[in-house]
């Protein structure tokens, strides 16, 4: 993790200063690289998505811009999205561009069926074009190799006892079609797909997920991982 933000910090000089442009960088990563438009702190669109990124993800630079916000959900867990766009949109307004923005996620490769953990590095970088230098959105991702294990290993053992200890009467409490709905949503399905395989309308799931946030507490989609992994529902 730390040799990928030392990567990209590298890139970011190399691209400020002209001495090198994006094709040639992506050509030797071995990770996703994508170059973002800026207008302002908006993103506005991908212009760069280098040979190893279209490949994994079965798709182009046209067909990403193409496919708008539908973008993340072909390719992301869509409760996860939504805390990355907002670590994202903070970093933007803070604007302290000589820190990076990293994050895990959970992505959908060409051809697989399952999610595949990536650790990425975002940095708004400087780059050099026709004698200018003009604000990008530079992401670096990489596939972290036994990522599952990793993550249910770490919050297994931090303080797990006690958590479990904390949160044992609201996992007695659900009811086995909640914890049913719990594995289902941690594994990252949407209400309809949940819906489909359960025979059950979408109504019937959103009541469903109301009452797992009442009764578990969880505000965040990584609050309902950990609770999810604590008690060996995925």
């Amino acid at each position: 993790m730390d040799t990928l933000a030392t990567q990209l910090h590298g890139i970011s000089k190399g691209l400020k200063y002209g001495d090198f442009n994006i094709p040639d960088i992506g050509d030797i990563v071995p990770a996703s690289l994508m170059i973002q438009d800026l207008d302002g702190l908006r993103p506005t669109g991908c212009s760069y998505m280098n040979s190893w990124g279209c490949e994994h993800l079965g798709s182009s630079v046209d067909e990403v811009n193409q496919l708008g916000e539908a973008y993340y959900d072909r390719y992301f867990v869509k409760e996860e999205t939504y805390g990355i766009f907002e670590g994202m949109n903070n970093y933007l307004v803070l604007g302290d561009f000589d820190k990076q923005y990293n994050f895990f996620q959970r992505v959908k490769l060409y051809g697989d069926t399952d999610y595949t953990w990536f650790y990425t590095v975002l940095k708004v970088v400087q780059v050099k074009m026709f004698n200018q230098l003009e604000y990008k959105i530079i992401l670096l991702s990489s596939p972290v190799i036994g990522m599952d294990h990793l993550i249910s290993r770490v919050n297994k053992t931090l303080d797990q006892d006690q958590y479990i200890r904390n949160n044992y009467r609201r996992f007695a409490e659900l009811t086995t079609r909640e914890k049913e709905i719990i594995t289902l949503l941690a594994n990252g399905k949407s209400s309809n797909e949940i819906a489909d395989q359960l025979f059950i309308s979408p109504h019937t799931v959103s009541t469903h997920r109301k009452n797992i946030v009442r009764k578990i507490e969880c505000n965040s989609f990584a609050d309902l991982l950990r609770f999810a992994m604590a008690f060996d529902l995925i």
